[in-house]
């Protein structure tokens, strides 16, 4: 019964509890008990503090007896990604450089979820520097995706993932500059949701003395299923530190429950960027099975920008945001290493994004203006359209190439090989707007899962919420892999 209900939803966990059907401390051994069955294969969840998770249920069980609640996630075992700072638990990016780095208190994220009466009882692995689409590094390993071990999960969230899809955790938290929490969500079936820009707090996901909000990134939740997504979400989205005085997020509710209430438009892949064939035969699969539901789909509108000039203009800004810590040496190196590969698609990507880590302010300026305006083509597009599909990247999950730089590594797609960071085309589409993005299980290709990704209109979070609930309710949900179930 016990292993029944922690493969169940956050939800439904919280609710057992509530009802006294479960105690906390229970539910956290069943929990315990899978991490212990499962991980050792995974290596998805890299740090544990046991006896503080105990602890923390032995007090949330005191509580329950005396009708207390602390909030919707009562006793629920839950992970975080490890790039969070949680006090007493090491924060190192996986970089051996910061193995000692053990925070003394926690992130907005993090303490989020306690205050909500969660019981993080582990952190989950992530790439060195969070600067990969796939999980590895020095001080952890390599993390494996449960649907095929070969296989990695997605990165930088890859290890959150992971977890979540064998069922070792109840609701996650990651990050996203790159697709970190979609592509993960994506290889490993599960769903993410990719915020507004500065919805949800960044305090305490950053290396040490670092206080500044990051341009582009985000930080968000993943789940196994759609209710927990939004109510991870609804705990997150609050003030950040340094201007809560001021405001509070003011999103607009959406509470359509069914299909034929929206407005979609799908976009089967961009000439900028290859798609995998049996990927957007997915696609147009799922865009099919809108429509029989009653849903307005349209397979030929999508917003009115240039495709190339908006992904060259993303690669600079991610280049700018990710600037600190490099020095002009480095970007002569790194540009002189890629102008080395003579590989017109690489430098095509790469030029723009090291050169965007020198750009004067003036220069940044000029590409922030470049993005406004596109940012008005995708308002101008959401004033008809509810929900935009697009693929989340170029196929399903991929084996384990750990070679080389990433913009050195090949990916084939259709046959042809392409570099594997082409695919960042597809997180930056929504990424360097600032629009939220939703992504859920829609199939498979091969036996991997993949995934939709339904970008919304900007502070329509719950548009986009909304619209995952009711295509899980309508036309399906997570599947756990084999042997997992």
């Amino acid at each position: 019964m016990l292993d029944e209900l922690v493969k169940g939803s956050a939800v439904e966990m919280a609710a057992a509890v509530r009802k006294g059907r479960v105690s906390c401390i229970d539910l956290l051994e069943a929990q315990l008990e899978r991490v212990d069955r499962y991980n050792g294969t995974l290596n998805a969840i890299i740090w544990q503090d046991r006896e503080g998770a105990r602890k923390l249920a032995t007090q949330l069980d005191k509580e329950v007896k005396s009708d207390q609640f602390r909030g919707p996630l009562h006793g629920v075992p839950v992970t975080i990604k490890e790039a969070f700072d949680l006090e007493g638990a090491p924060s190192t990016w996986g970089s051996p450089a910061l193995k000692d780095n053990i925070p003394t208190e926690n992130a907005a994220v993090a303490q989020h979820y306690l205050d909500a009466g969660a019981v993080i009882f582990g952190k989950t692995n992530v790439p060195l520097n969070l600067a990969d689409w796939q999980t590895f590094n020095d001080v952890y390993g390599t993390t494996n995706n449960p649907w095929d071990l070969t296989c990695g999960p997605g990165g930088s969230s890859g290890g959150s993932t992971a977890a979540l899809a064998a069922a070792m955790t109840a609701l996650e938290a990651g990050s996203d500059i790159g697709s970190s929490i979609r592509n993960p969500a994506h290889y490993c079936g599960v769903f993410g949701h990719k915020p507004t820009w500065g919805i949800v707090p960044g305090a305490g996901h950053s290396i040490p003395g670092y206080l500044m909000d990051v341009d582009i990134g985000v930080q968000g939740p993943l789940a196994r299923n759609a209710g927990d997504l939004s109510l991870g979400f609804d705990l997150l989205a609050q003030a950040d530190r340094f201007w809560k005085g001021a405001w509070q997020p003011g999103l607009a509710t959406d509470d359509r429950e069914n299909l034929r209430d929206f407005r979609i438009a799908i976009k089967l892949g961009d000439s900028a960027c290859a798609v995998d064939q049996g990927y957007l035969d997915s696609i147009a699969a799922f865009g099919e099975k809108l429509a029989a539901t009653g849903a307005k789909v349209s397979f030929t509108h999508s917003p009115a920008i240039d495709s190339e000039k908006h992904f060259t203009n993303y690669m600079t800004l991610l280049g700018a945001a990710l600037s600190f810590g490099f020095t002009a040496k480095d970007d002569a190196r790194d540009l002189a290493k890629v102008q080395s590969l003579n590989d017109p698609m690489v430098s095509r990507m790469m030029e723009p994004r090291i050169r965007g880590r020198s750009f004067t302010h003036r220069e940044w300026f000029v590409a922030d203006n470049e993005r406004r305006h596109s940012r008005l083509k995708f308002d101008e597009f959401f004033t008809d359209w509810d929900i935009l599909i697009v693929p989340v990247c170029s196929s399903a999950a991929f084996p384990h190439n750990q070679e080389g730089a990433r913009f050195e590594r090949k990916l084939e797609v259709n046959g042809k090989e392409q570099p594997e960071m082409q695919q960042l085309f597809w997180s930056g589409y929504s990424g360097v707007v600032g629009l939220p993005s939703t992504v859920g299980p829609i199939g498979f290709v091969e036996d991997l899962p993949v995934g939709y990704q339904a970008i919304a209109g900007y502070g329509r979070d719950h548009t986009g919420l909304a619209f995952s609930r009711a295509v899980e309710r309508e036309i399906g949900g997570f599947v756990p892999p084999p042997g997992y179930d």
